[in-house]
Order: structure tokens, then C-alpha cells, then sequence
């Protein structure tokens, strides 16, 4: 099962920059002069007061997808590493306390960012008289707070291994 997850760990990082390219191309293309065809279509769907703040929210959207797979980057290899440290045997290690921190402030960081996504649809929503799909997610939140806990958890048990190592 180790080997399966370091595998599947390997795969998400790998679709996770080809997201992060997408992201950053759509991005380009929204930003850039031949972008008049999107705002064309965008005047002719909302008119032409809506669609400006339309291109604005694209824009925010694909630079919030950036951020959240520069987070899921930071998660992912992390998780990876720890695998890799069950794999060998021996994943009770404060650096491994400190990768799940810093997994804990990356799912923390994705449901910051995953609010101003919220707060974006919201307003677009609004904007433009159409619900756009967003939903607070009380999980999310949770498994940071989980995840912070489990650091503390590890953290103390590999002090106290090395603790009891050093008395025997």
C-alpha cells in the first residue's frame, strides 16, 4: 500500500505542474491582447457593463489556481517524503513532525485560498444574476486542524523514542 501511495504521490505531482501550466496559460491568454474574443463573447452573454468584471474574476480564478497548485506542490512532496520514510522503516522522525506541519499549513493555505475563490463566486454571482458553484468546506478546515495535531503527535513520539533509545 506504501509503494502504491508513494506512487500515486508521484503522478498528483506531475498533474499538479500541468495544472499549474494550464492555470498560467489561460491566465496569458486572458491577459493578453487576443483575449478581445473571450470579451466579445462575454459582452454578448452579459453585456458590455458585466463583462470587464468577468475578465477580472477569470483572471483571479486561474491566479488563485496557481496558488492553490503551488500549495498542493508543497503537500504533495511532503506526503511523498514521509512515505518514503514508512517505507524504509522508520517514519516516527521529528522530520517527519515537521513535513506534516508543513503539510497542516498547506491544506490550512488551500482553504484560505479556497475562501477567496468563494468570495469571488459570490460577487460574480451576484455581479452577473447567476449562481456559480462554491461551497464552504467545513472538512477542509478540519483536516488542517487534524493534521496539526498529528505533527504535535509525532513530534512528542519520536522524542520520546529517542529518549527511551538513550536509556537502554
Amino acid at each position: 500500500m506504501l509503494m502504491l501511495s508513494k506512487r500515486i504521490l508521484t503522478v498528483l505531482v506531475v498533474l499538479n505542474w500541468v495544472c499549474v501550466a494550464l492555470f498560467a496559460l489561460v491566465l496569458a491568454f486572458i491577459l493578453s491582447p487576443v483575449s478581445a474574443a473571450i470579451a466579445d463573447e462575454l459582452v454578448r452573454a452579459y453585456g458590455p457593463d458585466r463583462a470587464p468584471s468577468l475578465m477580472r474574476a477569470m483572471a483571479w480564478v486561474m491566479g488563485l489556481g496557481i496558488m492553490t497548485s503551488i500549495a498542493a506542490h508543497i503537500l504533495f512532496r511532503r506526503m511523498r517524503a514521509i512515505v518514503r520514510t514508512a517505507i524504509d522503516g522508520d517514519p516516527f522522525t521529528i522530520a517527519n513532525a515537521r513535513r506534516l506541519r508543513t503539510v497542516g499549513w498547506a491544506l490550512l493555505a488551500i482553504q484560505v485560498i479556497d475562501l477567496g475563490f468563494g468570495l469571488t463566486s459570490l460577487a460574480l454571482g451576484a455581479r452577473v444574476g447567476e449562481p456559480f458553484g462554491w461551497n464552504f468546506s467545513v472538512g477542509g478546515w478540519l483536516a488542517a486542524l487534524m493534521v496539526f495535531v498529528l505533527a504535535r503527535v509525532f513530534e512528542q513520539g519520536s522524542r520520546m523514542r529517542d529518549e527511551l533509545a538513550m536509556t537502554v
